[in-house]
């Protein structure tokens, strides 16, 4: 799948949606109603892995809207102890029965580390349920060290770039059970390549995975909490929420496998939204996630959003 072709895809659906007559009522609110808001989140476990990212979403006449983000995230050492700012953009247009987003984003900590992801979805709504189709192109390289044998019965640390690059599909859903309770999932394929490429030519090409602190910097590591950074072969989540008044309270599990052999990775979480004044909503959760390389960690995150 080409990116640009799928940009130019999704571009153009979007501007369709957009100039698409609406028959709504005086009193219906338009498609794009609350994406007029500022928000700030993060996250952090205890194996000294975090993420923050705050996000500007302003709509664009009755239909449409536009979001920034800005944000860094931190690895521990255990995951390749990476620092990669973080920058996010995306576009949406909506009908009474369609929405159309498109997305980017593109982590970079220098010249060691760079990552930037593409994604669509396509949303069909009515009655608060929801049928969506997802695709996501990723391109991501790290650079690093590895250990190469010289001959003398020791090692020299030469350098190492390795490269991750592939396409996505994925279909999600929500389920409008009763009024106050709904359920949802969502489920992912990837169709990932990786390569590496080595100074010493006498090296073995598969060294990747002799090298946990580049094989770790190229796929993401193990954390949770940067689990965007991660390389998933394939992965599904399902949730439910139970709402009352101006308290949303939910509860999620998430699989995925890592791509390259490098095991599960696993969370269970539980978060609340809150309207604790007009235009002010509060998000907090906690959460245990592990993974067959990195462990078990415990998680909290926090978001505060003004929509106006």
């Amino acid at each position: 799948m080409d990116t640009h072709l799928l940009l130019a895809q999704t571009a153009a659906t979007i501007v369709l949606l957009a100039l698409a007559p609406t028959a709504a009522r005086a009193d219906t609110p338009p498609p794009n109603d609350g994406h007029r808001y500022v928000g700030v989140g993060g996250q952090a476990d205890n194996q000294h892995d975090q993420q923050v990212l705050s996000t500007l979403s302003l709509p664009l006449g009755q239909q449409a809207w536009v979001q920034a983000g800005v944000g860094e995230s931190r690895s521990g050492q255990a995951a390749g102890g990476r620092k990669p700012g973080i920058l996010t953009g995306g576009v949406g247009a909506a009908g009474h029965a369609m929405q159309l987003t498109v997305n980017a984003s593109h982590r970079a900590d220098g010249s060691k580390y760079r990552q930037t992801d593409v994604g669509s979805s396509l949303d069909w709504r009515h009655d608060g349920n929801v049928v969506g189709l997802d695709m996501t192109h990723r391109n991501s390289h790290a650079s690093g060290t590895v250990a190469v044998a010289n001959g003398q019965g020791g090692s020299t640390n030469v350098p190492a770039l390795a490269r991750i690059s592939g396409n996505g599909v994925g279909v999600h859903g929500t389920l409008q059970a009763t009024e106050h309770v709904s359920v949802y999932g969502a489920v992912a394929r990837n169709h990932y390549k990786s390569t590496t490429q080595q100074s010493d030519p006498a090296a073995p090409g598969g060294l990747l995975g002799l090298n946990p602190v580049l094989a770790r910097a190229l796929l993401g590591g193990t954390s949770v909490v940067n689990r965007d950074e991660v390389a998933l072969d394939h992965s599904a989540m399902a949730g439910a929420s139970y709402r009352w008044g101006k308290v949303a309270v939910s509860g999620e599990y998430t699989t995925g496998q890592v791509h390259d052999s490098g095991g599960a990775m696993r969370s269970v979480e539980l978060k609340a939204d809150v309207d604790v004044a007009p235009g002010w909503r509060v998000a907090p959760g906690v959460g245990r996630g592990s993974s067959d390389l990195g462990g078990h960690a415990s998680f909290a995150s926090l978001s505060a959003t003004y929509g106006w």
